[in-house]
């Protein structure tokens, strides 16, 4: 970290345990795995890892404005029109997703936590506190996380061991 801050690394060693035991469960599965749901109304298991991916690129590139035009881009895996992806793309997305949100958090400062970015989006104002974000993005990655487990063990397959 820019400055020393063990909280904040303590949290990021957290939360890059949980996205390695989420993809160590995601790897193994087949396509017709990655397609089972909880339920039929609710997102698939390939549909919620798109959608962590998806969430965490729009939040750290779209807002924050990190990273490059390539991190940007995994934004797009949680549109409705995106393609079907392989157990291995949700491993590498979450891979490369990270990377890039881990490289954001090594280098902000404590003042840069407490920093308001404002911008417009899809023609509305918007104002969050960096800090905000970053817990927003961890809070949305466990529970999104966590229907990927249920789902998993719905069917009787292997969930992350936490």
């Amino acid at each position: 970290m820019a400055e020393t801050n063990v909280t904040l690394a303590i949290l990021a060693e957290g939360w890059h345990a949980y996205q390695t035991q989420l993809s160590q469960a995601l790897a193994p599965l087949t396509p017709e795995q990655l397609g089972l749901c909880a339920a039929p109304k609710l997102r698939s298991i390939d549909e919620l890892a798109c959608h962590i991916i998806g969430v965490r690129a729009g939040w750290f590139h779209n807002i924050l404005g990190e990273g490059d035009d390539a991190f940007g881009a995994y934004h797009e895996w949680d549109q409705p029109d995106a393609p079907v992806r392989t157990a291995s793309e949700l491993v590498d997305g979450l891979a490369a997703t990270w990377q890039a949100m881990q490289a954001a958090l090594a280098r902000f400062t404590p003042d840069d936590f407490a920093q308001t970015v404002t911008g417009e989006r899809k023609g509305r104002t918007f104002a969050y506190q960096r800090g905000w974000v970053v817990w927003h993005v961890i809070e949305h990655d466990l529970h999104h996380g966590g229907e990927i487990g249920y789902s998993l063990g719905i069917h009787g397959l292997q969930a992350p061991d936490l």
